[in-house]
């Protein structure tokens, strides 16, 4: 029976999982998008040098465990309203020791979508029905660093005023103005554990309005 050696002290998966983590290029996960998107995505990832596929992950779950053994550095989500959970992946994401950039990749990227963007920290919104160079040019402008969401109107988040509580208001404006997250947990004088906790429920509240936004506006 044939064997393979190895050094003592060294472990294969930890040199593999080291070596993924070296690898040229921005590392791209693509998380529960379409089933016509996903191969479409992980097509152009192959003809972008710039770019290589880290993975595809089916659920948030899945994408958490990738991202805790790849290096990700940048996140291609799916929302599905009027499911929370590409949002809610978006947000754990952020929270994570190493947050990668996220884009949210929608059907309909309306302004209220944006709105939920905002608060859970996404770097781009974008259309499924965007073309493939479109595509390619938000996923480099985010990874140099650019933010690309569209502008959420005073009439839409005025909207979305009498749907909050006080204290998911004055998180909501703040957050909408672009205040860091330490200044506006700060300024609600909030711990960090409650006021994530709390932008995780605004954020599900917000998610739950994407699928009737669009005779809104």
């Amino acid at each position: 029976m044939s064997t393979t050696a190895v050094k003592p002290g060294r472990d294969p998966i930890v040199d593999q999982y080291r070596a993924s983590r070296t690898q040229p290029g921005v590392a791209v996960l693509v998380v529960d998008v379409d089933a016509w998107l996903r191969p479409r995505l992980c097509r152009l990832l192959e003809t972008e040098p710039r770019f290589r596929l880290a993975g595809s992950a089916d659920s948030a779950a899945e994408a958490m465990r990738m991202t805790e053994h790849e290096r990700v550095d940048l996140a291609v989500i799916g929302h599905h309203p009027p499911s929370p959970r590409g949002l809610g992946l978006c947000h754990e994401l952020k929270r994570s020791a190493s947050p990668p950039a996220v884009v949210i990749c929608a059907a309909y990227p309306d302004a209220v979508l944006s709105a939920c963007c905002v608060v859970a920290e996404a770097d781009a919104l974008v259309s499924v029905y965007d073309c493939d160079l479109e595509l390619a040019g938000v996923l480099d402008r985010v990874a140099r660093g650019i933010r690309f969401l569209p502008t959420v109107p005073p009439r839409v988040a005025a909207m979305l005023h009498p749907c909050l509580e006080p204290a998911e208001l004055a998180m909501f404006s703040m957050l909408l103005a672009g205040l860091p997250v330490s200044d506006v947990a700060c300024g609600l004088r909030m711990s960090r554990a409650e006021f994530e906790s709390r932008r995780s429920a605004l954020l599900s509240k917000l998610a739950a309005l994407t699928s009737t936004s669009v005779k809104h506006t």
